[in-house]
């Protein structure tokens, strides 16, 4: 324990020194007579970076601002230092700035990050500012629809003692079951390259755990990155048809993973990358009848290329995801395809490929933002597919006026021989927003929503983002032997966040009016949750 504590929390540093301002990154500071390059670029002779409390000093009058900022360890300089990408000694790239900016921002510890270049009689100078959010949430969260209830209360830090460090310990309740989660996520805990991330939880019919080791891509010119996956579950696997609130199948899943992917860029730089790797896996994997589980085990293995292309695009924003502060939404050009042999020798029941393809097609539009997503992937044997899926999903957000934002979106998919528990989910959380959990289930499914937003309080009282929404869902999801079964709703709501958090992720409170289908009923409905009605991910 000592040792680990001695990993994660070095004793030397202190919250003092983590707030030190302006501070020079020596490097090579003293040898650079140069002040351009052969093409009249400028080279960087000083970094400086300038960390601040959650309040800063013109802020701190209030006993509360006082309060909060004695209660928070500041966050240690280095951390903002390591993020940097450029160097005293290279030339100013733009793009690379523009990722460092990214790649603070999505520590999601810092409420504001600010990027500068300064010409004086020294030399070009790169300014690196970093504001700390509160970092510690007593986080507890309700959704209803009325007919049923999924709450959660949590203790997070996102920022142990100011290394960067994500503790989180939850206890979740859902009309399916009961679960205390923990989790430790140290994205750089070995020579500042190695991140680390454990996770448990028990649940009341079972248990999920794993640990994930990588040495992931830290930036788009990376050369190389390697990571290596355990998961281990044992759970009941409960299915639901027909709009039912209870389950309608049960079974035990027993799964065991090792997976290593490692890979290697063949051509790279600060705006798009080309990288061929390799991944494999050995997996065991069971489903019996609950209770009475057999202990038969099947233990299959894969292994094969893919290939992953990347053209960067990022716009910086507000008010998508996130409330009052700037995030990084990914537009970029992304493609990612590989193939795995699946033999008869490696467990398989006949021998078999499996081909995944993901896609990404992501744009600056004239008022906004918008991409494309399609992701697919099949596991193909003498006898043709064996199994498969295909979803497709558009998201467009348009800024019509200063702090107005609309956000469509809409997907399809489609499954063939889902696992049990695998096949399309909707409502509650992801799909039409009035509707109860499992409302929807099937190996078919589309849907489409519409929301306006207005942000009319940004850092109210030095506390709270605010906003207003109007919006529409419609959509559901079905098995390909039924009737489909969708449904749709409209409503308003309220949008709220802590504006002195680290995370600002908005928590909804919505009225809507349900127009009823053959299992629900019409009516008004009151929802809580937080975040989007979709995933910003293919299903």
């Amino acid at each position: 324990m000592a040792l680990v504590l001695a990993l994660l929390f070095p004793a030397a540093l202190s919250a003092q020194d983590s707030l030190a301002a302006a501070t020079p990154i020596p490097w090579l500071a003293d040898t650079l007579p140069r002040q351009v390059d052969s093409l009249g670029r400028p080279i960087i002779r000083y970094v400086e970076v300038d960390g601040s409390d959650i309040f800063d000093v013109p802020e701190t009058r209030s006993f509360m601002s006082k309060l909060m900022n004695g209660l928070h360890f500041a966050t240690h300089v280095r951390i903002i230092e390591r993020e940097v990408l450029l160097h005293p000694g290279e030339v100013y790239d733009s793009s690379r700035a523009a990722e460092t900016a990214r790649n603070l921002r999505a520590l999601g510890i810092f409420r504001k990050v600010r990027i500068d270049t300064v010409q004086t009689d020294t030399g070009f100078t790169l300014k690196v500012y970093a504001q700390d959010g509160w970092s510690t949430s007593l986080d507890m969260r309700f959704r209803s629809t009325g007919k049923q209830t999924d709450w959660q209360v949590a203790l997070i830090e996102k920022n142990l003692l100011g290394t960067a460090t994500y503790f989180a310990n939850r206890y979740r309740h859902t009309p399916d079951r009961s679960s205390v989660n923990f989790q430790l996520r140290k994205s750089r805990l070995i020579a500042h390259t190695i991140a680390v991330q454990l996770r448990y939880e028990t649940r009341s019919d079972g248990d999920r755990g794993g640990v994930a080791i990588e040495r992931p891509f830290f930036s788009l010119s990376d050369r190389a990155g390697i990571s290596t996956f355990f998961d281990a579950v044992n759970e009941r696997v409960l299915q639901f048809r027909d709009g039912g609130v209870t389950a309608s199948d049960s079974s035990r899943r027993q799964y065991l993973r090792v997976q290593v992917e490692g890979a290697t860029a063949l051509r790279t730089g600060s705006q798009r990358y080309l990288r061929l790797g390799l991944q494999a896996q050995v997996r065991r994997e069971d489903y019996s009848i609950w209770p009475n589980y057999s202990g038969r085990q099947t233990v299959t293995s894969s292994i094969g290329p893919f290939l992953e292309w990347r053209r960067a695009n990022f716009v910086v924003t507000r008010g998508f995801s996130r409330i009052g502060r700037d995030e990084d939404v990914d537009v970029s050009k992304f493609a990612r395809m590989g193939v795995v042999a699946a033999p008869e020798l490696f467990g398989y029941p006949h021998d078999g490929v499996g081909v995944y393809a993901r896609l990404r097609a992501g744009a600056q539009l004239p008022l906004g933002f918008g991409w494309l997503d399609f992701a697919a992937n099949g596991l193909y044997s003498g006898a043709g597919l064996d199994s498969g899926s295909v979803t497709i999903g558009v998201t467009a957000a348009i800024a019509l006026a200063p702090h107005h934002l609309l956000i469509n979106h809409a997907d399809v998919g489609w499954i063939k021989n889902p696992q049990p528990a695998t096949e399309f989910d909707l409502g509650f959380a992801i799909g039409p927003r009035a509707f109860p959990i499992h409302a929807f289930t099937g190996d078919r499914t589309y849907f489409a929503s519409s929301e306006y937003r207005f942000i009319f309080g940004e850092d109210a009282f030095k506390a709270v983002d605010l906003g207003v929404a109007g919006f529409v869902d419609h959509g559901g999801a079905w098995f390909n032997t039924e009737t489909r079964r969708t449904g749709t709703d409209v409503g308003i709501g309220l949008r709220l966040a802590p504006s002195r958090a680290a995370d600002s992720n908005p928590t909804r409170l919505d009225i809507a009016y349900r127009f009823g289908n053959d299992v629900e009923d019409a009516g008004w409905v009151f929802v809580v949750a937080s975040g989007l009605v979709f995933s910003t991910q293919p299903r």
